[in-house]
């Protein structure tokens, strides 16, 4: 069946406004895509970090008494909220954020771990390990202040808007070219085919990232005219449709009670919902007689399946009206559940999550073809030299900003290993290490004189430093990944990894040296 296509007019005005949008858009794009697939692990990676997190989960773990001893170091306020992270089988220190009271009588939140077996508290504030942070950060541009997190939702509203054109413009042959992909004759062509067959491919997903980013980027602005006309600017009343526990009221002048146990209230969530994991729970007045506590319940197979379940502490009974049953949810309670479980594949188990970041990889290439479709395009004597200048230099800040990210994680993780871990403000060093190495590669990538060599030297680079990533946790901690593989997985997966990446972009390296493109011709 032939698609009816577009006017003229119209294709010309989708075309322009498909290629102007994404050529704006591309750089900033592939750094969205490029750090959201690695920080899909963010939460695996956690053990490779980390090595004092490479222990067994203690069953025998006293929640209560970790509580005490957090208390007596800090001083927390428990009337107010108290988040509690508990141990699991890829992170098994038990994790508390709380509000400490200080001498002043002010009060200012603090994220701490105890350590199972001696109890010991540590303030996660001045944390020694930051590679899965830095890069979930970096998905959302947070290490730019205060506007960073809104430009990652804009990046991805325009990103939505392309691919919207971008199916229009090429809905009347699309089925065609998708089946006609070849990799002969000029690479014009070969990059128009890969972006548009790239495209087609990963289409439902780029859909649901474009959608997501931009839902989770812009949260904030999109929530300003609902609290406005729905909530006459009462912002409680949206945040409890959306975690009904937060409108409970408890009295800060209580009397003290003697509670069931945090482990006894776990035991019976586990026991109702056996199939399901207890992430977390939000716990207030504790130690006091009307004190609550809210568990968060996920097995992380289907998009419905999280919920939380709100409960008297001093005897575990239920409340109906501040619980959210899992697969029982109204909208209100399941859309950003379901939008978060959506953006960072959150359901499905791992395979979804290798599927999600294998996608990611294949956005980031389509990304590239559609920059170098914009300047080979341009290429050409209806540009003037200073025009086609203009647009190579263009294309070789684009490249050299995306290609160079993939030596410059290999520095992060390696850099992770390398700078001891007792040291002072170690995560701000190796953050500014991985940083600055990523300039330092971009500037030096501006120098080289073509696309293939820029491409096949950060392959080059990348590759080698990969192939120390293993070689370093394996010296500095002496797990090596023979010995990890069965008591370790996660840290076994992780070298796996990079010895893969490491083997094969060497391979294609050698595979590029031999690749001249019709864009590496000198300009005239």
């Amino acid at each position: 069946m032939k698609l009816k296509g577009l006017g003229n007019k119209t294709y010309n005005m989708l075309f322009h406004t498909h290629t102007v949008a994404g050529i704006v858009i591309s750089f900033a794009l592939f750094v969205i895509f490029f750090a959201g697939a690695f920080s899909l692990f963010r939460h695996e990676i956690i053990q490779w970090e980390n090595p004092e997190v490479r222990q067994a989960i203690n069953s025998d773990y006293n929640y209560e008494k970790a509580l005490a001893k957090l208390d007596s170091v800090y001083t927390i306020d428990w009337h107010d909220n108290a988040s509690l992270i508990f141990p699991n089988e890829k992170n098994p220190f038990f994790k508390v954020n709380a509000y400490q009271k200080t001498q002043d009588s002010s009060f200012h939140r603090i994220f701490t771990y105890i350590v199972p077996d001696t109890y010991r508290v540590q303030d996660l504030s001045h944390s020694h390990t930051t590679v899965g942070d830095t890069i979930y950060y970096l998905h959302y541009f947070q290490q730019i202040p205060v506007v960073g997190l809104y430009l990652s939702g804009l990046v991805s509203l325009f990103f939505f808007f392309a691919i919207v054109n971008g199916l229009l413009i090429h809905w009347r042959n699309l089925f065609t070219k998708f089946f006609a992909f070849f990799t002969e004759g000029k690479w014009r062509n070969i990059w128009t085919n890969a972006h548009t067959v790239l495209g087609v491919l990963g289409l439902p997903f780029q859909l649901i990232y474009a959608i997501t980013g931009a839902f989770f980027g812009l949260l904030t602005l999109i929530l300003i005219p609902t609290v406005f006309l729905l909530y006459n600017g009462e912002v409680d009343k949206v945040y409890n449709k959306v975690s009904p526990e937060d409108s409970i009221v408890v009295d800060e002048n209580a009397a003290d009670y003697e509670h069931l146990s945090i482990n006894e209230l776990f035991k019976q969530v586990h026991e109702a919902y056996p199939q399901h994991q207890i992430r977390y729970a939000d716990m207030r007045n504790y130690g006091k007689e009307d004190a609550v506590i809210t568990f968060k319940i996920d097995d992380f197979r289907g998009l419905l399946s999280s919920g939380s379940l709100t409960m008297y502490m001093r005897n575990g009974k239920l409340l109906p009206d501040y619980s959210i049953l899992p697969n029982t949810k109204s909208y209100s309670e399941s859309i950003i559940s379901v939008m978060g479980k959506l953006h960072f594949a959150d359901f499905g188990g791992m395979t979804m999550k290798v599927i999600y970041f294998i996608l990611s990889l294949i956005t980031c290439f389509m990304i590239i073809s559609g920059v170098l479709i914009w300047r080979t395009a341009r290429d050409n004597k209806k540009y003037s030299y200073k025009q086609r200048l203009f647009h190579h230099r263009i294309t070789m800040i684009y490249l050299a900003i995306c290609l160079s990210m993939f030596p410059a994680f290999a520095v992060i993780f390696l850099v992770n290993k390398l700078v001891p871990i007792e040291m002072v403000d170690r995560a701000g060093l190796v953050n500014t290490i991985f940083f600055l190495s990523w300039l330092i590669l971009i500037l030096i990538g501006l120098f080289w004189k073509s696309y293939s060599m820029l491409n096949r030297n950060y392959l080059v680079i990348g590759g080698v430093l990969s192939l120390l990533v293993p070689v370093a946790n394996g010296v500095v901690t002496g797990d090596w990944l023979w010995s990890t593989w069965r008591t370790l997985p996660y840290v076994a997966y992780v070298d796996l990894f990079w010895l893969i990446i490491g083997v094969l972009t060497l391979c294609i390296s050698l595979k590029v040296l031999i690749v001249k493109t019709d864009s590496d011709k000198p300009i005239h």
